[in-house]
């Protein structure tokens, strides 16, 4: 045993998770694949290389899982024989118990919550206890998105969980892209969609493996509409399918830099945002859903043409430009981030990440539905930023005479009507 997390011992074997539980191997093992047991693989070691923190376990020993999983106590070889006839009495029972649980108490979606990890997706109900387990493909980390949620729990006539895995990932450092699956509200799968696409943007080639990023669902009738984004797992380029509530693509949108957020705003309008590696800068646009294959808007000669992508444009592309306090601490793109608030959408680029202590330095940008603009600023962190890179002398003002004292200094805006021009929001 060594140190763990929590204040608590790390078991890194079957044995010590089998003595702590003070059962046998068999019945830790059983456990961790039917009743959840917080147990981890060792990346890069065998399949039965494993650990578990003994805070995790405590946690789980006082959950509703456990309750039911304490009832099912190993029973010795040796008396194995006297029991038989009870055993078979009591499967008897359950298999009636069962059947009648399954007419009586079917979940449905205010009830399920749903957790991910690497080598499964686990649901419970409101009250903690475990409902359904999906094994995902063994022999391979399955990693979450990084930045969009990763499921989500779906109402109406047929009730679906979805959710999404960013890449999956072997020891060796093999890596495949990510998946988009939808299963019914006991776990049943209906559908499983990955992207397999060949790019050419430039004339330079792009395919697998691709990285899915967000999906949103847009709970229709007579079905659901359903966005899935994925960049590619090295460089720029990005995809976003639309498809049917069968996982069949309807339609295909490329841009070269990451899109990172999706949400519907009617069966018409799909927003999306990320990055635009041709304007670098944060990036939100608008979509007709109805009237794709597209890309983002490009000269034919540009590196950023997709050669092979389809032809329609946006309804509406907003560029924010990187600011002075993201280039001068060298901060990774400002990728957006939408939030949706009443009929307002509120955009927000990372210019500098949260470290710890501090969160994000954000620019915040406030638009209507339509992606007109209302009002931009900068955030508090920003400005605390500011003043550290002025008493480094990285910048010779202070936040009085910042150009940019009342936000950002301006913005690209493209229109089929007009093609780009650039406002000051301030």
């Amino acid at each position: 045993m060594t140190g763990g997390v929590g204040g608590g011992e790390r078991l890194d074997s079957w044995k010590a998770i089998a003595a702590y539980l003070g059962r046998d191997a068999g019945t830790a093992r059983r456990w961790e694949r039917t009743r959840g047991l917080p147990v981890h693989r060792v990346p890069g070691g065998k399949g039965t290389s494993v650990y578990a923190f003994t805070s995790e376990i405590d946690t789980w020993l006082k959950s509703p899982a456990h309750e039911t999983a304490a009832d099912e106590g190993s029973i010795p070889e040796e008396s194995a024989g006297s029991w038989k006839w009870a055993v078979g009495l009591v499967a008897i029972a359950l298999i009636g118990a069962s059947a009648w649980l399954v007419g009586s108490r079917r979940p449905t979606p205010t009830d399920v919550k749903v957790h991910l990890t690497e080598q499964s997706v686990a649901a419970v109900d409101g009250q903690g206890r475990q409902l359904w387990t999906y094994q995902l493909a063994e022999g391979w980390r399955h990693i979450k998105t990084e930045v969009s949620s990763y499921s989500k729990v779906m109402m109406g006539r047929d009730p679906r969980v979805y959710f999404i895995t960013s890449h999956r990932q072997k020891s060796d450092d093999t890596v495949e892209g990510g998946e988009f699956t939808a299963l019914d509200i006991t776990g049943e799968p209906r559908f499983t969609f990955r992207f397999f696409d060949s790019l050419r943007f430039g004339g330079k080639p792009y395919g697998e493996p691709w990285a899915i990023t967000a999906f949103d669902v847009l709970d229709g009738d007579p079905a659901p509409r359903l966005a899935v984004a994925a960049h590619h797992w090295l460089w720029g380029p990005s995809l976003l399918a639309i498809l049917d509530d069968k996982g069949n693509r309807l339609g295909t949108y490329a841009n070269d830099g990451w899109i990172e957020q999706l949400d519907w705003l009617s069966p018409e309008r799909l927003v999306f945002g990320g990055f635009s590696r041709s304007k670098e800068g944060g990036m939100v646009g608008l979509l007709d859903p109805r009237e794709l294959d597209g890309q983002s808007p490009e000269p034919i000669d540009s590196p950023h043409y997709c050669d092979t992508c389809g032809k329609h444009p946006p309804l509406k592309l907003v560029v924010m430009p990187r600011t002075e306090v993201n280039l001068l601490t060298q901060s990774r793109f400002n990728r957006a981030i939408i939030e949706k608030v009443g009929d307002r959408l509120i955009v927000r680029t990372v210019e500098v990440p949260a470290a710890e202590g501090q969160g994000a330095a954000d620019a915040i940008y406030e638009f209507t539905t339509s992606l007109d603009l209302i009002n931009a600023s900068f955030g508090d962190y920003y400005w605390r930023i500011h003043d550290r890179l002025q008493l480094e002398k990285k910048v010779d003002h202070d936040r009085q005479h910042c150009p940019f004292r009342n936000g950002p200094g301006s913005i690209h805006i493209w229109t089929p009507e007009s093609g780009w021009s650039v406002l000051a929001p301030n």
